[in-house]
């Protein structure tokens, strides 16, 4: 069996993509993003992860997705409730204000969770990529070794 080692960086997880299996794939697939097979047999081995990976994904994504909107109400909801309490003594610029220093907390995790999908939207694209790379390259190895006196 193949095994991937990688002398790029590490990938680290993105911040907000809590849950561990989120962030085993997203880590799997830039483990994969930068693995280049030496041989025929790695190139098959890596078509099958990418694939599996690939169909992984989506499931992943709405996960993110689901946190995402999920930060965003809570923001919303604390900005709007600040933003009531303030306005009955403030005026209305001075009581945004005072609710989005009040919501800024809730502020930092909606960007952290957005940061979160777009780094698995990101990691998804790159493996489709890389796959539609490695089936023409595979085809092309097939080609020459059937080519040429090969197996029929």
């Amino acid at each position: 069996m193949t095994h991937f080692t990688d002398e790029t960086p590490t990938v680290t997880s993105p911040a907000g993509a809590e849950g561990g299996t989120t962030v085993d794939i997203l880590t799997r697939g830039g483990e994969l993003i930068h693995f280049v097979p030496a041989n025929p047999a790695e190139m098959e081995y890596l078509i099958t992860e990418l694939t599996t990976l690939i169909e992984q994904m989506p499931a992943k994504m709405l996960e993110l997705n689901e946190r995402r909107y999920e930060c965003e109400r809570a923001w919303s909801r604390r900005r709007n409730t600040s933003l009531a309490q303030h306005a009955k003594n403030n005026t209305v610029t001075v009581a945004r204000a005072l609710a989005d220093v009040e919501a800024l907390t809730e502020m930092e995790d909606l960007h952290n969770a957005k940061a979160a999908w777009h780094y698995a939207d990101d990691t998804l694209k790159a493996l489709t990529s890389k796959l539609y790379a490695n089936l023409n390259i595979n085809k092309g190895v097939q080609a020459a070794y059937n080519g040429y006196g090969g197996r029929r």
